[in-house]
């Protein structure tokens, strides 16, 4: 099958967004725990921190900062995957037919002459009022939503969703404030943390066929989306599909910088890697987490128990519903793991059994799916992946790849305080990571 670089739209000279971007904005912290010093190269020692958390548990806020230098992500790729398997559009098993896409009826509110959809013969779906719900056939959701008995569908982690619409304007009526990337027709990512009520997306565009995605900004942006709104009646429209690639990991993967710099995903090696690669894409990561039960915090759960949970860690939380694995399935997993889980002390034995068990785990969500296991960027826990990925080959698993990152960056010079690649660095590892997972990706067609 070939891949379509990106969906067929027509370029607008619109205005998106609709916005400009404060002198002041205000982020989330850390949420990670100082890499061991072991892990270190000598010359990084000086530069090991731990950072203080905010109240309650809660992420610092982020400095004012004097000026805001961050390009978009809509250049174009430098490389191209060939697409197998679409990766799926699925939200909670309480209604399947809305889960693959289909209004289901009697399952969602009943249609109004608001929401009343018509389909057509070529996959398009139109709306006399041009609003659009989100049982929309044509968006397709990249990572963990849930839909709600009121039609909402909530974001969990670092998700996204995509679709292409027609006519001139874009907007989304959210249920609270939250935090969002956005981008349309393959535009650079707009920024948006305080995100709220109606959203104009874009206005202005020329008539014809647009795309649109959009982004949580960061950990714990928690969309929550009642609707979306386009030109009285105009459509949806398929999208071509593409291959998804889902990654996992800790504050690194979320696009934490540093304390008073601009911490949001589209910073991080997990969302630039798949936009060079031109794949679908989302993240499951949060700040401090390690692999183990009993390590990192403020979630020391570990992954490998976190993974099968619905949401992040939210201070004093309980009852975190369970998440199925199967509603979402990606065709690559991409795990950096380790950074938080210690090398020494005794807690250390239990990284080398809590990884085997996590990739032991993923091959049963996903039997087809190529998975890649990273040497986190400090070096930590070399070995153990390594040999962890040998112990899975040698049981006929070829399809578990370890990616050795040594020298892709030095953490003396090149992360923030020893441990958090600058946004220099992860463009850096991007474009490694990029390379080294395109023949990889080619060798599946």
């Amino acid at each position: 099958m070939s891949t379509a670089r990106r969906p067929d739209t027509t370029r607008s000279a619109g205005r998106v967004g609709g916005q400009s971007f404060p002198v002041e904005e205000l982020g989330h912290g850390p949420f990670e725990m100082a890499a061991p010093v072991e892990n270190m190269p000598r010359a990084a020692e000086f530069s090991v921190t731990t950072h203080v958390k905010g109240e309650n548990g809660m992420p610092e806020r982020d400095h004012k900062l004097g000026e805001r230098v961050a390009d978009g992500i809509g250049r174009r790729a430098l490389f191209k995957a060939t697409s197998i398997a679409a990766g799926g559009i699925v939200l909670g098993t309480s209604n399947p037919a809305f889960a693959a896409g289909q209004p289901t009826e009697g399952a969602l509110p009943t249609a109004t002459p608001d929401t009343q959809a018509n389909y057509h013969t070529d996959g398009s779906v139109s709306y006399a009022r041009g609003l659009v719900t989100t049982s929309d056939k044509n968006i397709k959701y990249r990572g963990r939503w849930k839909e709600q008995t009121s039609g909402s569908v909530y974001g969990y982690y670092e998700s996204g969703l995509e679709f292409r619409f027609t006519g001139t304007s874009l907007s989304v009526t959210l249920e609270e404030t939250c935090r969002l990337l956005y981008s349309v027709d393959g535009g650079g990512f707009q920024r948006n943390i305080n995100a709220n009520d109606t959203l104009t997306i874009a206005s202005g565009l020329e008539r014809g066929a647009h795309s649109a995605r959009i982004y949580s900004e960061y950990q714990q942006s928690f969309p929550k989306i009642k609707h979306f709104q386009i030109d009285r009646g105009e459509n949806t429209k398929p999208l071509p599909k593409r291959s998804t690639m889902e990654f996992v990991g800790d504050s690194i993967s979320v696009g934490y910088i540093g304390a008073g710099l601009v911490n949001s995903l589209e910073n991080s090696f997990t969302f630039r890697t798949p936009e060079l690669l031109d794949l679908s894409h989302n993240t499951v990561a949060f700040g401090g987490i390690a692999v183990a039960a009993g390590s990192g915090g403020p979630d020391a759960t570990g992954m490998v128990s976190r993974y099968t949970k619905l949401s992040e860690y939210i201070p004093g939380e309980s009852g975190v519903p369970a998440w199925g694995t199967s509603q979402y399935v990606p065709d690559y997993l991409v795990i950096n793991l380790g950074t938080n889980d210690p090398s020494t002390g005794t807690k250390a034995p239990n990284f080398k059994p809590a990884y085997m068990t996590f990739l032991e785990n993923a091959r049963t969500y996903y039997p087809d799916a190529m998975i890649f296991a990273m040497t986190p960027f400090n070096g930590a826990h070399r070995n153990e992946i390594s040999e962890t990925v040998s112990v899975r080959n040698s049981t006929g698993d070829a399809k578990v790849i370890h990616i050795e990152t040594s020298g892709w960056i030095d953490v003396a010079t090149e992360t923030t305080d020893g441990t958090h690649p600058t946004v220099a660095a992860q463009d850096k590892i991007s474009h490694k990571l990029a390379a080294s997972l395109q023949g990889y990706l080619s060798a599946q067609h």
